[in-house]
């Protein structure tokens, strides 16, 4: 497990630009968090392509490729940054060719949805593109941050992310509103504003990125063959159990994303809310995100994130079940009651995005040491990625249950990942843990 070096002496270069990389990170995460809820992956995507298409296996692809493409080249990614002194140069490639392929989801929602036919190859092709680049900055920009960063403030910073990138992305559900309801503004244009409002808070979000300054190790690291890497990951795996445990509750939790995409379509296509109630879906699950990041990051910084990862498990059990009272609320003509179930649930949605995200990550930090963090960020994020694929399982599923029966099925599912949670070791309590 690695340790916090208190003095300032040991660690001159990481606290001489302290404020300076903490306050880049901020906007850094404040714009990319106000930018996505333009391009959220579980309601503004899956939406979008709804409207081009019935099948509920390509509705299902958004949330598998946006997950799938961010998590499946981080071992490689891993494999190519441990030993490198300096993970900015990856980071800027990543985070170059992130912006240029939203470019193309952009002109292809403007230009190409009226011809689905076209439109859909074309923005998936961008999807994937802007998916995979973005996978491969996760692994140099956690470890850039773990450096960068001490434990007492990790929380903090993250939490600090959530609260101001949620204030504007909560704005950013009632500006999506406006502009799918403007009389002047028909499909596709409409969705190619709020796209192209994305493009322009991350490219922001990039700059910020970019004047980070990364600390130097303090002592080289072990440079390995690619062989070598990937030879001595079975070690790395058997030698630390919190690391395991912790890998199969994440798998468990994961599973939530059975049913991820079909809740926006679920309100739309059998609650009959109107289409346009998608950007306060989006206010809400912002709403939940800040309120979130706030609690986790607390949490984290005095209590451990072994708690955090605990109570996520909660918050992602809870919407599913949110979906089924949502339905039984409506059946019982009590449509508001129906209405205020779905806002619980996408509060619940940004509360559960930030857990997982906050919760697992600074877990990791936590449990391993300076030289194999990119190596265990990879190896996680590689060992989780398949279950990206649950959405399109849940589109399959949906052809032979209805969604009430896919959300049951998911909570029972999101619920052994919470008993699980329980087992989970606290590294801040303990000298070793393998």
């Amino acid at each position: 497990m690695s340790t916090e070096l208190n003095t300032p002496e040991a660690t001159s270069e990481r606290y001489r630009n302290l404020r300076w990389n903490y306050n880049c990170l901020r906007l850094d995460g404040t714009f990319f968090n106000f930018g996505s809820s333009f391009i959220e992956a579980n309601t503004m995507f899956p939406t979008f392509v709804s409207l081009l298409t019935d099948s509920p296996l390509l509705i299902g692809l958004v949330s598998t490729v946006r997950t799938a493409g961010y998590l499946l080249p981080q071992l490689l990614v891993a494999a190519i940054a441990h030993g490198r002194p300096l993970k900015k140069p990856i980071l800027a490639v990543g985070g170059l060719v992130n912006r240029l392929s939203l470019l193309i989801i952009v002109l292809a929602a403007y230009f190409l949805a009226n011809r689905p036919t076209v439109g859909l190859p074309v923005f998936f092709l961008g999807l994937v593109l802007f998916s995979l680049s973005d996978g491969i900055g996760g692994v140099p920009w956690v470890d850039i941050v773990a450096r960068a960063i001490p434990n007492n403030r990790r929380g903090r910073l993250f939490g600090s992310m959530m609260l101001f990138g949620g204030l504007g992305s909560f704005t950013a559900g009632f500006i999506i509103t406006a502009i799918l309801s403007h009389p002047r503004l028909p499909f596709p244009a409409n969705y190619a504003l709020n796209f192209g409002c994305g493009l322009v808070l991350l490219s922001i979000s990039y700059v910020c990125t970019m004047l980070v300054r990364e600390p130097v190790p303090e002592r080289p690291p072990t440079r390995l063959a690619f062989a070598a890497f990937f030879r001595r990951l079975p070690d790395l795996w058997r030698a630390n159990l919190a690391f395991r445990r912790m890998i199969g509750i994440r798998l468990a939790l994961s599973s939530f994303y059975l049913a991820l995409p079909f809740y926006a379509v679920y309100a739309r296509t059998v609650l009959g809310f109107p289409p346009s109630i998608v950007g306060i879906f989006v206010s809400a699950q912002m709403a939940g995100s800040i309120l979130g990041g706030l609690l986790w990051g607390y949490l984290g910084d005095h209590h451990g994130n072994r708690l955090v990862i605990r109570l996520v498990g909660l918050t992602a059990l809870s919407t599913p079940l949110l979906a089924l009272a949502a339905g039984l609320a409506l059946g019982a003509h009590l449509r508001w009651l129906a209405v205020a179930f779905y806002l619980l649930l996408f509060a619940s949605l940004g509360a559960t995005f930030n857990g997982v995200w906050m919760g697992f990550t600074n877990y990791l930090i936590e449990i391993v040491d300076d030289d194999n963090r990119p190596t265990f960020i990879g190896l996680m994020n590689t060992m989780v990625a398949p279950l990206a694929f649950l959405p399109i399982l849940g589109g399959w599923l949906v052809r032979f249950l209805n969604y009430p029966q896919l959300f049951g099925v998911t909570a029972i599912l999101v619920f052994s990942g919470f008993l699980w949670g329980l087992r989970l070791p606290e590294p801040r309590h303990q000298t070793h843990l393998t």
